[in-house]
């Protein structure tokens, strides 16, 4: 069971890293602005809202879903397993400065 953890954890970086990749300027300058942050359910959040931002936010959380499930599904767990241990990693990766979310929901600079 251990094992399978560890590799839905490296998998789900590698899912986090790449769907960062494609839009690594315009997500890391959101990152940068703290208009956006990482949520405790693996999922991007908004702190500031606009609609650039927002178009951001869907985009990199479709991209995280789809590779939360492909992850899932080959180690035989929930979506939502995959969702918190990927909040998990992403929240501990947060660059200072960076926003993340605490787990009573408000946004916290790292």
């Amino acid at each position: 069971m251990k094992s399978t953890f560890t590799l839905a954890t490296a998998i789900c970086l590698m899912g986090l890293l790449c769907s960062a990749n494609a839009w690594a300027m315009t997500l890391q300058q959101a990152k940068d602005t703290r208009i956006v942050g990482e949520q405790t359910n693996g999922y991007l959040g908004l702190v500031i809202a606009s609609p650039e931002a927002q178009q951001l936010v869907l985009t990199v959380n479709a991209k995280r879903k789809h590779y939360y499930q492909l992850i899932a599904e080959r180690n035989n767990i929930s979506l939502d397993k995959v969702a918190t241990l990927a909040a998990q990693k992403a929240i501990e990766a947060a660059e200072p400065g960076h926003m993340i979310q605490t787990p009573q929901g408000i946004w916290i600079k790292k």
